[in-house]
């Protein structure tokens, strides 16, 4: 029986090795951030921390994000029982 957990686990690694390689070529084919050298000046930064502190845009985008999720997977389960005829 041991040799199924080995089998099991050394196919595990290398189905994990072999996704951490085609991301890293992904990574590797994507450009980078034009982002990445974006300095704001310090007032607008202030700015930008009062607003945040009074709507909370981080909150927001997370209620946005799993609200997105709830409706795909209804709808996703909708199409499944569609699909197999339980419902109309």
């Amino acid at each position: 029986m041991n040799w199924l957990g080995d089998f099991f686990g050394s196919a595990k690694n290398w189905l994990t090795d072999f996704i951490n390689t085609i991301q890293g070529w992904v990574m590797m084919a994507l450009p980078d951030s034009p982002f990445k050298n974006f300095n704001m000046p310090q007032e607008i930064r202030e700015i930008l921390g009062y607003i945040n502190w009074i709507v909370p845009f981080y909150m927001i985008g997370n209620v946005l994000l799993a609200w997105t999720a709830a409706i795909t997977i209804y709808y996703a389960y909708q199409l499944i029982l569609r699909w197999i005829k339980s419902i109309q």
